[in-house]
């Protein structure tokens, strides 16, 4: 059982190398222990992520124009969550990713992103990087975690 943990473990640190193609929430998963299941590892979880892509793609391409005319923000896969449209001047919210491990524990819990008076996406700081807020969508310190995850 010990050495399937390290077979998974190398898999997690392997997994960190692929950056910025696998969200940052998902590289800091951890193994704890042998009991993981196959929903908390590491292989569950991008089968996950893979399916959230998929599905995400998918409404992008399908779903109809923003009604609006003019400036808007274009609908996005950031690789963490699925952006719809968004009007100018105005917060954009989408529920937490199923793909998450704890998402069990953040059911009502959203990520948001500001789309700009010029219908862009607002950025970082001193970053060419989109800003979000995923607050909500972090796993709690606090709470019971999810076998096997960290």
């Amino acid at each position: 059982m010990l050495e399937g943990r390290g077979t998974i473990q190398r898999y997690f640190d392997r997994l960190k190398t692929l950056s910025p193609c696998v969200p940052h929430e998902i590289q800091q998963v951890q193994v704890q222990g042998p009991e993981s299941s196959s929903d908390g590892s590491l292989s569950g979880v991008m089968q996950k992520w893979r399916e959230y892509q998929r599905q995400c793609l998918k409404y992008l391409y399908e779903a109809p124009p923003i009604a609006a005319e003019g400036k808007f923000c274009n609908r996005t896969f950031d690789n963490y969550a699925c952006w719809p449209d968004g009007l100018p001047g105005t917060y954009v919210n989408v529920s937490c990713p199923s793909y998450l491990p704890w998402a069990n524990t953040v059911l009502h819990g959203q990520v948001y992103r500001f789309c700009t008076s010029e219908g862009t996406w607002l950025l970082k700081e001193n970053s060419t990087l989109p800003w979000r807020n995923l607050s909500e969508c972090e796993a709690s310190d606090q709470g019971a975690e999810t076998p096997g995850i960290k």
